[in-house]
């Protein structure tokens, strides 16, 4: 529809239009009146809030948490009298994308085992059904047919399977470098290895298994079954793929369908706010990236990115190139703030894995010692690297006590969301991003009146 979808009060009479823009899944708009009717509006208005959602988020989640983070954000901006610090009158226009990201619940969305129901007759067997379309919903016939023959039905299968399996998928769904951090896809023998880590190692089969797997086979108690009885789940390697068509969908959304937005906004007076939740950072990241616009837009909070944490380095450690988003840093007036947390359990157990390329050899940082996450981390799990002099850390600040750092040097200030501060966890979780500490951030980065001399370190 080409008008808003909604109107949010301000208080004192005022109001901001929602307007929601639909994109497919190769990027392109599929609201052209809707976006029409913000262009229409931007001579208008002083300050464009654009909102990316992430992961696991049908029409009524995303609509949901827009309007929950921006009702937050109002309400804060009352109880603390905070002013909008431009010339003229305030009066903001609120944009949020919504993309085709996946309907279905991850298990890590529900809680904290990675592996999902067991039920084969129950939500397992839906839960496979839904990873199997969306693996294969960009494939050819050939690779279609022969990755639902080796899978349909099964909740195990054997080496020789899930080695066809993995080339399947790498050849289909990985098979170039990595746009975030340029690291080259996993072999064959590496993807089984991330297989078997995502699913806690494969099991050997039934008849085959010894004591130690809680019952005794034919090879007697103890004894290790041989490589080609050992069993694989498929959900496991089809969650990882999952991963990468959600990654690489959220780039190609921004970069395609949002971009051209941006810089129609960009060429108007508003200044402009970007907020990206998970894979929404990815989305509103590429569409920066991509934008040809002049001038820069005013802030960007990123909300547990699911992005390479060397995304933004000057060079990637291992590869002596850019990180895929370094230059977005020179696009942004106000520093980049980005939070993380030791309690996002997909950013900080799944991503690294399921993102982990090939091995950099003997020598390099990626050891047993400091652990994949270093190098294949994703920034809302760890943290940003290869920021050294451009990014300062610090814990979230409680609203009303104090300001982040966003008038000093630092391009990048990423907020530890795990510690606790005043006895709440900022960022309890992946999915909590809208909360008194979130909106604090972002109100710091929109307002004016903010010194340097605050909460880095």
């Amino acid at each position: 529809m080409a008008g808003p979808f909604q109107t949010i009060p301000l208080g004192d009479g005022a109001s901001a239009d929602l307007y929601l823009l639909r994109y497919g899944k190769d990027g392109l708009l599929r609201s052209p009146a809707a976006e029409g009717a913000v262009e229409e509006q931007l001579a208008g208005v002083s300050d464009v809030f654009f909102f990316a959602h992430g992961w696991n988020n049908v029409f009524a989640q995303a609509l949901d948490r827009y309007r929950n983070f921006a009702a937050g954000y109002i309400g804060q901006s009352a109880e603390f009298d905070i002013r909008h610090p431009g010339p003229g009158p305030y009066q903001p226009l609120l944009v949020g994308a919504v993309w085709p990201s996946t309907s279905f619940v991850m298990p890590w969305e529900q809680g904290p085992v990675i592996a999902g129901p067991t039920d084969p007759d129950g939500a397992a067997s839906t839960e496979q059904e839904e990873l199997l379309a969306l693996a294969t919903s960009e494939m050819d016939a050939a690779a279609d047919r022969a990755l639902v023959d080796a899978v349909d039905g099964r909740t195990a299968v054997d080496t020789a399977t899930a080695t066809e399996l993995a080339t399947i998928l790498l050849r289909n769904l990985r098979a170039t470098p990595d746009p975030d951090d340029g690291s080259a896809p996993p072999d064959v023998t590496g993807l089984l290895r991330i297989w078997a880590e995502l699913g806690g190692g494969p099991r050997p089969e039934p008849s085959e298994a010894p004591a130690r797997f809680g019952r005794v086979g034919s090879r007697g108690a103890g004894t290790p079954p041989d490589a080609a009885s050992l069993m694989y789940d498929p959900r496991d390697i089809l969650r990882i793929a999952s991963v990468w068509q959600m990654k690489a969908r959220a780039g190609v959304v921004g970069a395609t369908g949002v971009a051209p937005l941006l810089e129609s906004i960009l060429r108007s007076d508003a200044r402009l706010h970007l907020i990206g939740h998970s894979f929404g950072a990815r989305v509103v990241l590429s569409a920066l990236n991509a934008s040809a616009a002049e001038r820069s837009a005013h802030s960007m909070l990123l909300l547990q990115p699911a992005v390479n944490r060397w995304c933004l380095a000057p060079t990637v450690d291992g590869t002596g190139q850019p990180g895929g988003y370094h230059s977005v840093l020179g696009k942004v007036e106000r520093p980049i703030l980005t939070t993380f947390s030791s309690h996002d359990k997909p950013l900080t157990s799944v991503f690294h894995l399921a993102m982990r390329g090939r091995n950099l050899g003997e020598g390099q940082p990626e050891t047993a010692a400091v652990g994949d996450w270093y190098r294949y981390g994703a920034l809302g799990g760890y943290g940003p690297a290869g920021l050294d002099g451009q990014a300062t850390t610090c814990e979230a600040v409680t609203p009303g006590q104090g300001h982040y750092p966003v008038g000093g040097t630092a391009r990048v200030i990423a907020v530890k969301g795990g510690s606790k501060v005043d006895g709440e966890v900022p960022i309890p979780g992946h999915g909590g991003i809208s909360n008194r500490f979130t909106w604090w951030a972002l109100h710091d980065l929109t307002r004016g009146d903010l010194r340097a001399d605050t909460t880095g370190s």
